[in-house]
């Protein structure tokens, strides 16, 4: 039985790898802070992660669930039509979201419904917003259309649409992935990252060398190898990011592992790096983009959007971006290179979040 208090909000993540989970995790915050019961769904690795964020504080409004959702599968190549073939159940799963969806709005008794990326968490009479910054799917040409009329019909269902990047432009970090007229009510609610609280004005160097792990396996673990390895002959201190919840840490010779490191640490290494190098996943970038820092992007094979990411990168902002087989044959430049446009990481996130809060508490249940 929940306090009726305080108003009720689901915040719902998609659980493909971490970097949804990283950055709603702000919003989460922002949201207990104003005064809101929060509960959060999401399964496997995300779920992991946000429920060992929750441990490091004492928040009793804080409640976790298990959302249903598929369980895609990678395969060291060729991973583009292995997802394809799958999308039919994802697409299941949408209507298995919706059910699931009207039922916890019923037992919890809802306010309001807070989605990132997952299509189906809408509920008619329910305040609802969708976060994603894939307003195109990067299809091959012949199916843009119909993967964006199926984005189009999905997000229908919610009364806006957030996206955290810059309006389109020259300073958009998303690019043509953000740039589609899904929704006639869509915000760009600029940069959103849990490190932008830990940007230091000065850093010096502590790491010769930090590899940042993310991704799905088979990928997770194959980047790691090959990071591992272009470390074993660094002149000075190497960290490797591993990215595995719970993990702890160890000590392998002058290369160091840290399997899940707090906000303050993460941003800490990166900032005071010689070289990073990690993946072109979104939410790394957005990571990036709230400390000022530069790395050597590592699209992770077969996912056209993080391949579209590292291009826009390499050619707008000056970033080296590599594939996976270069980062295993240790084809790496000495220092990553880039910049990037200066920001003002969650302030405009947390703006909008403040008022649709707001609206949405007054709004009759």
């Amino acid at each position: 039985m929940t306090s009726p208090s305080r108003p009720q909000l689901l915040v719902t993540v998609l659980d493909w790898g971490m970097g949804h989970a990283t950055r709603t995790w702000p919003l989460i915050e922002h949201a207990l802070g104003a005064g809101w019961r929060v509960h959060v769904a999401s399964k496997g690795t995300a779920l992991a992660w946000l429920q060992s964020r929750a441990e490091e504080m004492d928040q009793p409004h804080l409640t976790f669930h298990t959302k249903p959702g598929p369980d895609i599968k990678y395969a060291k190549r060729g991973n583009f039509w292995r997802i394809a073939r799958q999308m039919p159940a994802f697409v299941s799963y949408v209507e298995r979201e919706r059910t699931w969806a009207q039922r916890m709005v019923q037992t919890l008794n809802l306010d309001a419904i807070l989605s990132d990326n997952c299509y189906g968490c809408a509920v008619p009479g329910i305040p609802s917003v969708l976060m994603s910054h894939q307003l195109q799917i990067p299809t091959p040409k012949w199916l843009e259309g119909p993967a964006r009329s199926v984005v189009q019909r999905w997000t229908q269902a919610f009364d806006e649409v957030w996206v955290p990047d810059l309006a389109p432009g020259e300073t958009s970090l998303s690019g043509a992935l953000a740039d589609a007229q899904v929704h006639s009510h869509t915000q760009y609610i600029g940069v959103l990252s849990r490190l932008a609280k830990h940007k230091q004005p000065n850093s010096t160097q502590t790491w010769a060398k930090v590899g940042m792990v993310s991704g799905v396996e088979p990928h997770r673990s194959l980047m790691e190898a090959a990071l591992r390895t272009w470390m074993a002959d660094a002149e000075g201190p190497c960290l490797v990011i591993a990215g595995q919840p719970g993990g702890g840490t160890r000590q392998d010779g002058h290369i160091t592992t840290w399997c899940d490191p707090t906000d303050a640490e993460l941003a800490s290494a990166l900032q005071s790096a010689g070289t990073v190098v990690c993946r072109s996943g979104y939410s790394s970038q957005l990571d990036l983009a709230a400390l000022g820092a530069r790395a050597i992007l590592i699209p992770t094979p077969g996912q056209p959007e993080q391949v579209l990411l590292g291009k826009l990168w390499s050619e707008r902002f000056g970033f080296v971006c590599l594939t996976q087989r270069q980062l295993e044959t240790g084809e790496l430049p000495e220092h990553a290179t880039g910049s990037l446009p200066k920001l003002e990481p969650n302030v405009r996130a947390f703006e909008h979040l403040s008022s649709w809060l707001h609206k949405a508490a007054a709004h009759p249940a």
